[in-house]
């Protein structure tokens, strides 16, 4: 009987290394598997990005250029029209804010400065000398219409 009993210990010895075996095969085939797997797809993604390259820097490009023309008619188009707008409005505010209180409301206002000196206006490039302007006139167009009647 203890011939049998160590018959089944030696089978089952060798069934666990034959298994250990086998598994330790079929891990080092998986891992072959998917680095050759890892390798195709690196190679795949490096051939898929040099064939798009060329046309994501064409797309880069024509973005660039919408984008440059855009900012270009921003400055060149609406700027101009906004700071044409506003101008009732700044040379009514901007005035009383730079100390020229005859100034409020003057159409040929600029109040801008240059270095350390500002320019008032091309008739008084240090601001009028009196409480009134004889060079005035009204940004607001309604004003200008009353004071003609």
């Amino acid at each position: 009987m203890d011939d049998w009993l160590e018959q089944l210990q030696q089978s089952l010895n060798e069934a666990a290394r034959e298994s250990s075996n086998w598994f330790a095969e079929v891990s080092q085939q998986s891992n072959e598997a998917i680095e050759a797997w890892v390798d195709g797809s690196l190679e795949a993604i490096e051939a898929w990005e040099k064939a798009l390259s060329p046309t994501l820097n064409t797309f880069n490009d024509q973005v660039d250029s919408a984008v440059d023309a855009g900012l270009l008619f921003l400055d060149q188009q609406v700027a101009p029209r906004i700071e044409e707008a506003t101008a009732p409005l700044s040379n009514t505010i901007t005035p009383w804010l730079q100390n020229h209180p005859t100034c409020i409301g003057c159409r040929n206002y600029h109040g801008t400065a240059y270095g350390d000196e500002m320019l008032v206006c091309g008739m008084h490039p240090y601001g009028p000398d009196d409480q009134t302007c004889a060079d005035w006139e009204s940004v607001w167009p309604k004003a200008e219409e009353a004071s003609r009647r």
